[in-house]
């Protein structure tokens, strides 16, 4: 299945279709394709050694200018488009049309005022296209599979919503600067009807895995056919050229996570000014295990469905705290009233508000020795009983650790809150995962093994985030920091394990 960024015009979505089966091409000789070497029946003559569709118009060669990430234009200028300037933006691919369940976790939010799947947020944030491929096999009978790809010509017109060939012989090759945590290929496409009387056998070159970074230059005389390919119709990367529709950056391996980042991409005399930053990891997808369901903002949904309740049904609703109790005058600021019918403290209003938990963490120091703080939080379990109205603690292993998406002028940390007694017994040094200030929003995937005790504790009773999960009471976001004004809005929260946590648009405040 694929998914196209729309130009500013908004017409590349019918484009996507001519790709639709692009989950057939394995590049993995030790994988088999999903059209056996012995079914493929190429459509054409068997003497040919390649075909241009006879609809189709091959765009002649213009100069093909480097695109750097660093410029901030999500556009490349490929030289070659046919007319509805919907050439050279990038779009992704996956196996999910085949039964492979792999996508894409962006850092920020895509989308802008022309296109809601627009990947210029992602350049700009990211100084080139980076993420994090999420690979799940699903019901596949081969190694899942996800990619980015651009169009050499895009449409011709309106009514003709199939990408145009290019003759992009005189490029010479490509080049191309990126990091992969899994060893990547490029393909050459050929669009959907000679793609498919070559059964899907795209030239292809292999390319190594980088975690920081690396700048090759492949000419088309590397690309090749996989070896797996028997049919009778073959295609050379010179060949390719003549007739090429799109370039296709695709990560394929075992169940996991690639994080990736492309930050320059060129004819094979490009990418003279090599520049390349390795994204942030984002890395959770296993299959699930436990019953926490991740919990998004934009939903409108009050209540975060742990999967630990007691059965008081008092789990999962968002909670306030500050530091008043220590001598503070700290408070949030919330952008409109809260409480409903069932509760003064009722944090809904607020939630389908900001699609998500936003406020502002009005931090006073007061008569504080220390840093003033505010946080928000939930509990995992709820109350023991209707009768016992203190927290319950819950074994919460299963999670894995935890997901979430967000925005913060300050840099904030997510604590695991244990009963009273254990805190107590610990000095309030609760395992905590510091995590990055964010204006423009990130999710982060934090295992278990994150959340340390702070350095300052020196008490004899330890206890790491693995065993704070065992005892678990609560999930806390706490910020601290000088005194001031600080905006921060909770997107999404869920489990480490099978969590699918990612940005929405936050609300300005």
């Amino acid at each position: 299945m694929i998914h196209k960024t729309l130009s500013k015009k908004a017409i590349f979505t019918a484009a996507a279709a001519s790709m639709f089966f692009a989950g057939c091409s394995e590049l993995d000789d030790l994988l088999p394709p999903i059209h056996g070497p012995g079914d493929d029946t190429p459509v054409i003559a068997s003497s040919s050694s390649h075909v241009v569709s006879s609809s189709s118009v091959v765009m002649p060669y213009a100069p093909f200018e480097t695109w750097y990430g660093f410029d901030n234009y999500e556009r490349i200028m490929t030289g070659f488009d046919a007319g509805d300037e919907t050439s050279g933006y990038w779009y992704t691919f996956d196996d999910n049309g085949d039964g492979g369940t792999s996508r894409v976790v962006w850092p920020v939010e895509p989308g802008n005022e022309y296109d809601p799947n627009s990947l210029q947020p992602i350049v700009e944030h990211c100084d080139g296209i980076c993420g994090t491929f999420v690979l799940n096999k699903g019901t596949l009978t081969y190694q899942p599979y996800m990619g980015l790809a651009f169009d050499l010509a895009g449409q011709r017109n309106y009514i003709n919503n199939s990408p145009t060939p290019a003759n992009a012989s005189s490029m010479g090759g490509v080049c191309i600067t990126y990091t992969s945590d899994y060893a990547p290929t490029l393909e050459m496409s050929l669009g959907e009807e000679v793609d498919a009387q070559i059964g899907y056998a795209l030239p292809a070159a292999a390319l190594p895995k980088s975690k920081t970074g690396v700048t090759k230059f492949i000419p088309w005389s590397n690309f090749k056919q996989p070896t797996w390919y028997k049919g009778d119709v073959k295609f050379t990367g010179e060949q390719a050229a003549k007739q090429l529709v799109s370039l296709r950056f695709r990560v394929q391996g075992a169940p996991g996570t690639s994080a990736f980042n492309i930050t320059a991409f060129g004819d094979y005399n490009g990418c003279g000014q090599t520049t390349v930053t390795p994204p942030g990891p984002i890395d959770p997808p296993q299959p699930i295990t436990g019953k926490f369901q991740t919990w998004s903002g934009s939903n409108g949904e009050a209540r975060i469905i742990t999967g630990h309740d007691t059965g008081t049904e008092t789990s999962g609703y968002w909670f306030s705290y500050s530091d008043d109790m220590d001598g503070g005058r700290s408070t949030v600021i919330w952008p409109v009233e809260i409480g409903s019918v069932y509760s003064s403290d009722d944090l809904y209003p607020v939630i389908d508000y900001c699609n998500g938990l936003c406020g502002t963490a009005a931090l006073d120091k007061g008569n504080l020795m220390y840093n003033p703080f505010v946080g928000v939080g939930f509990l995992v379990a709820g109350e023991k009983s209707e009768f016992d109205h203190f927290p319950a603690a819950t074994d919460a292993s299963d999670m894995g650790g935890i997901c979430i998406s967000y925005t913060s002028d300050v840099a904030p940390a997510l604590e695991l809150g244990l009963s009273d007694d254990v805190e107590a017994t610990i000095g309030y040094a609760l395992p905590t995962a510091f995590l990055p200030k964010s204006v423009s929003g990130t999710t982060k995937f934090l295992a278990w093994s994150d959340f340390k005790q702070p350095s300052w504790y020196k008490g004899d009773v330890k206890i790491n985030g693995e065993q704070a999960a065992k005892q678990l009471v609560s999930i806390k976001f706490k910020m601290q920091a000088a005194m001031g004004n600080y905006n921060f809005n909770i997107q999404a929260i869920g489990p480490y394990i099978g969590g699918t946590c990612a940005l929405t648009n936050p609300v300005v405040q």
